[in-house]
């Protein structure tokens, strides 16, 4: 059975929310360049850029245009995992997928 392990920039945000979590990070804290960190990191500034892109996509940060990414005062919520799947199934359903070609498609996924 093969792991799969999470992707860097997935490791590196959850690093992120953990040093939120401990109280390391505050709201309104300036997070580092992605060049900057990716530099403390040693990985592609990409990688950083997609961390801080996905943490923005959750609330946990935002950018203010040349001034850099900060954390978020009030995180927003999460969306609802089941409504989220929920709507991604109707949208399939909607394309014309057969319930067999969805279940053939997620068999080999995972």
């Amino acid at each position: 059975m093969k792991v799969q392990r999470p992707s860097l920039y997935q490791v590196i945000g959850d690093n992120i929310k953990k040093r939120i979590a401990a109280g390391q990070l505050k709201g309104g804290d300036k997070l580092p360049s992605c060049r900057e960190f990716a530099e403390e990191l040693g990985v592609n500034p990409n990688t950083v850029q997609r961390a801080y892109t996905v943490l923005e996509e959750e609330g946990v940060v935002f950018t203010i245009a040349k001034k850099g990414v900060f954390i978020s005062s009030s995180p927003r919520p999460r969306p609802d995992r089941g409504q989220v799947l929920a709507s991604k199934i109707a949208e399939i359903k909607n394309m014309g997928f057969t319930k067999e070609e969805v279940l053939s498609a997620i068999q080999s996924q995972y």
